[in-house]
């Protein structure tokens, strides 16, 4: 064999090699990318229950506050003055 031949299949190996590194951290990349994808939409549901449950929280205590009565518009009792105060 030449040596020209065996630059040229030395440039071939080195090229597929090249391009299987370039395929495996495009594999990487898009594994990465959807784990921060996942994480991503994690986060928007939890964020999602905790707002309808605070909402929950709030509307029970916005109609338990409705059923109070009103504060009288009396005035309050004042109390005597005796020796022990």
């Amino acid at each position: 064999m030449s040596s020209r031949n065996m630059k040229l299949e030395d440039a071939k190996a080195r090229a597929q090699v090249a391009f299987e590194k370039s395929e495996q951290r495009k594999r990487d990349a898009s594994l990465v990318w959807q784990t921060i994808e996942d994480e991503a939409l994690q986060l928007r549901q939890k964020t999602e229950r905790l707002k309808a449950l605070r909402l929950a929280k709030e509307a029970i205590e916005a109609e338990a506050k409705a059923k109070l009565p009103e504060p009288s518009e009396a005035k309050p009792v004042r109390r005597r003055r005796t020796k022990d105060n």
